[in-house]
């Protein structure tokens, strides 16, 4: 047994000051966690030596390899192990038994010993038995996986992992049990799976088909797909996957971790099309809705690329807020949010109304107050100033619209009169002469920015009333966008949000950002990118 001690200095990142503290851990190696049944049952730990020595959080680290190959000792499941271990885990990676060694399922029997020996030195390792969890990618993500399902730990991540053998000629085929598409069913523990959508090793589609039976069947999974082949999640796409992870752990084995603000996270539709790739997360000091924002907020700051060399910085602004209201009033923006991820993707902070959902819920939906497009402004408002948050001194709170669909948009007349809204964006709504979500005509009144009336032609039952809005308006520019094909529902569930997803960013950057080529869309009409749609305006200087 061999026995290391280890120092890192590392560097603590706040957004008032940057400090060094250094931390200690011990790397104890090839610790035996079953005898008598070959040299390969052997695991690695890493202990801090910094805070609590007691009833700590732990993770199990499963390397993949086909169940034939790989390693603990591979050079991503090593850095993992001490990445963890300095975030204030005890970490144990281990080896575990291959085919060729020993046949199926020998491997996962070995993992569900070593989950076994944790427990059992858990006194020891100043580790509480109740915060095991698990990772791995690829087989080891399988193994992850089976742990969680039958190895009585507190939660489970997998990479890539195969929760079937696709071709049923195959031998393994034959033993459900050894799969976890064999446990289909209620689950007490949450899961994390992660995967590649171009993986060519594991298909997408089977591991899509066993989280949307384990999220139907009541157990929590969280899904986070991202372009990206068999190395998302082991070394390609961090950006998206090690966050995801990170808040993962943090959640369910350290519920008070301060170093995370959310609590979930989820990717929609590889992150957006633009030029800063978007996650949607739901953020523990606002738990009621979702904030969907680039993934590194800092290059999106930056409105020309950055120069090289040493020759400059390149121009940096801080970032422009959607206030975001859905249709219906209702507690759920995931039937909007191919446009709101996509809008983000182009270096926006989105604030929308409802709890994430990794999947449609639609028996868990309720209507929500206007009251709650005070709430978002007020949150990031207090994020923009507060020294801790990610969000501090990357929100610019003098560019912040609303925006909402049918009932959403009368929630965000509602709110009109609030001067923290420097414009507004009416999806498919208008108030006509009734009243709904504590607005009505009057509201109108209170607007003191540009406005934008986007509409589905006659068929949408929105239509009449925005047309009397439009007129009615008298002391603020106003815009009225018609997609005549739309109807009421929009095109916001299409991909990307569909063309009024286009629209809708086309005011924002001409609004918020000052895109003056956008002028020319709206003020002279020139719609040959957006097919059935017409365009009238009127206040304008």
């Amino acid at each position: 047994m061999k026995i290391k001690l280890i120092m890192w200095a590392l560097l603590l990142g706040t957004a008032v000051m940057a400090q060094t503290e250094n931390r200690q851990i011990r790397v104890t190696e090839n610790v035996a966690y079953r005898t008598n049944v070959g040299p390969s049952t052997v695991l690695d730990v890493a202990e801090p030596l910094f805070g609590p020595q007691a009833n700590r959080a732990a993770i199990l680290i499963i390397h993949g390899g086909g169940w034939s190959a790989g390693s603990k000792t591979d050079q991503v499941y090593r850095s993992l192990m001490v990445d963890y271990a300095l975030k204030g885990y005890v970490v144990c990676n281990m080896n575990y038994r291959l085919v060729q060694e020993a046949p199926m399922p020998a491997c996962i029997e070995d993992v569900q010993a070593a989950v076994s020996w944790m427990k059992d030195n858990a006194r020891r390792l100043g580790i509480d038995p109740r915060r095991i969890g698990t990772y791995g990618h690829s087989a080891g993500g399988h193994l992850s996986l089976i742990a969680g399902l039958t190895a009585g730990v507190a939660c489970a991540a997998g990479g890539a992992p195969p929760t079937e053998i696709g071709n049923p000629q195959i031998p393994w085929a034959e033993h459900p049990e050894w799969w976890p598409i064999g446990y289909i069913g209620k689950s007490d523990i949450p899961f994390l799976v992660v995967q590649g959508g171009e993986d060519p090793v594991v298909k997408p589609n089977l591991t899509e088909d066993w989280v949307t039976k384990m999220q139907r069947a009541g157990t929590q999974v969280d899904y986070v797909k991202v372009h990206g082949d068999h190395g998302v999640a082991f070394d390609k796409q961090l950006e998206f996957t090690r966050p995801a992870m990170d808040a993962f752990f943090a959640r369910h084995l350290k519920h008070d971790d301060p170093t995370v603000s959310f609590a979930q996270m989820k990717v929609v539709e590889y992150g957006g099309s633009g030029p800063h790739k978007s996650i949607a997360v739901r953020e523990k000091s606002l738990p009621d809705f979702v904030v969907y924002h680039p993934v590194n907020m800092d290059a999106a700051m930056y409105t020309e690329r950055p120069a090289f060399f040493g020759q400059g910085d390149g121009k940096k602004e801080k970032l422009p807020v959607l206030i975001w209201c859905n249709g219906g009033c209702m507690d759920t923006s995931i039937g909007y949010e191919n446009m709101l991820s996509d809008v983000a993707s182009y270096g926006y902070v989105v604030v929308a109304i409802g709890e994430l959902q990794m999947m449609a819920q639609h028996e868990k939906d309720q209507h929500t107050s206007s009251s709650m497009v005070q709430k978002a402004l007020d949150w990031i408002c207090q994020q923009a100033t507060d020294p801790i948050s990610p969000y501090f001194n990357k929100i610019d709170t003098g560019r912040i619209a609303a925006a909402g669909h049918s009932c959403g948009g009368a929630q965000v007349l509602a709110n009109a009169a609030d001067p923290r809204l420097k414009t507004y964006l009416i999806l498919n709504a208008g108030m006509g002469k009734m009243t709904m979500a504590d607005a009505s005509r009057k509201s109108l009144k209170g607007l003191h920015g540009p406005i934008l009336y986007l509409v589905g032609g006659t068929n949408d039952v929105a239509w009449a009333n925005a047309q009397m809005d439009y007129k009615a308006i008298k002391h603020v520019p106003v815009v009225l966008a018609d997609n005549t094909q739309s109807g009421h529902g929009g095109t916001y569930e299409q991909p990307l949000g569909g063309l009024n997803s286009r629209m809708v960013r086309a005011w924002l950057d001409w609004q918020l950002k000052g895109k003056q080529e956008f002028e020319t869309l709206f003020l002279s009409g020139n719609l040959k990118d957006y097919p059935h749609f017409t365009v009238k305006h009127k206040n304008f200087k």
